[in-house]
């Protein structure tokens, strides 16, 4: 539990919860995969302002329904936890969840793989779908360390790109990133020079970290490209409309809050069946619920894989 803005949850002990209508369902947790949203609403920072403390955060959870319509299917689920006064996540050995949040995880998939894959998966694959990619074409993806940019990059590969590129901050963990031809070290500028060694400007860059090296990303792009922008990572930067004009870009913005459900539903169904046939992974930390804390503060320090936590 969470009790107060800003603060690492701590154990403690809850009544069960109990579904106050046939819409919901009580959902046993078996994984609950931590994101940056979870840490973002925890400190206050997001756009709809604090969270009401206390509460338990969580907001992705795999388990099986309980209590409620569908007894003993095993479930993805996604629980406004801390957006929604009185809802509470999935850090927890029970999570009360709307039923047409749940969507079915495939037989073949371990809970704790159907957690990890979940929202930046389901990021990575809106948020190409949304910029149009086509097999045959190029792209730039940066924060290729984290997990969304790993997730992009093997989506971007299995889609038909032609030419993945990963680009990152940290060069030691750039060098281990799969499904990439070529790496860029983010700080050493002028990335499109650089680029030019590589096969040249691309059709698409992918986006979650923006800040100082937006206007370097947008000077890969060949004229007439798409640029799509999913987080600010790297904080705010610079930016420059003629920049737009000039290279007759596209600049997409996508945020996987605002995503249509049954966009959400029909993605996590694709993710999951290209996971449980072993097309897509990401790496994985695995923590005990006890350890909570500790997965949280990993979670904090960008940990460059998903963090994962069990009960």
């Amino acid at each position: 539990m969470i009790d107060r803005v800003g603060a690492a949850p701590r154990a403690t002990v809850l009544a069960d919860p109990s579904p106050e209508s046939d819409r919901q369902v009580v959902v046993q947790v078996e994984a609950t995969a931590l994101n940056a949203i979870d840490v973002h609403v925890a400190e206050g920072h997001h756009r709809a302002g604090p969270p009401k403390v206390p509460y338990v955060p969580g907001f992705e959870v795999v388990g099986t329904i309980v209590t409620g319509p569908d007894q003993g299917l095993r479930v993805h689920a996604n629980v406004p936890a801390g957006l929604v006064p009185g809802v509470d996540g999935g850090l927890a050995e029970l999570v009360l969840a709307d039923r047409a949040a749940c969507i079915p995880v495939p037989d073949g998939l371990s809970s704790v793989a159907a957690a990890a894959i979940g929202a930046v998966g389901v990021g990575a694959d809106l948020s190409l779908r949304k910029a149009g990619l086509r097999a045959g074409e190029s792209v730039l993806v940066l924060g290729a360390t984290g997990p969304f940019g790993a997730a992009a990059l093997r989506l971007a590969r299995l889609a038909g790109a032609e030419r993945v590129i990963a680009a990152g901050r940290n060069p030691e963990r750039l060098a281990q990133v799969p499904d990439a031809d070529a790496l860029l070290v983010l700080g050493e500028e002028p990335l499109p020079e650089r680029l030019a060694s590589l096969g040249g400007p691309v059709d698409l860059v992918v986006d979650p970290v923006w800040g100082p090296w937006v206007m370097q990303a947008m000077g890969c792009l060949r004229l007439g490209g798409r640029y799509v922008n999913v987080g600010a990572a790297g904080g705010e930067g610079e930016f420059r409309a003629d920049a737009l004009r000039a290279a007759q870009l596209t600049l997409i913005g996508f945020s996987g809050t605002t995503a249509k459900p049954e966009e959400v539903f029909a993605s996590y169904t694709r993710i999951a069946a290209l996971a449980a046939a072993a097309s897509f992974t990401l790496p994985t930390t695995t923590y005990s619920l006890p350890e909570a804390p500790h997965a949280w503060q990993a979670q904090a320090s960008s940990p460059g894989r998903k963090i994962v936590i069990t009960p």
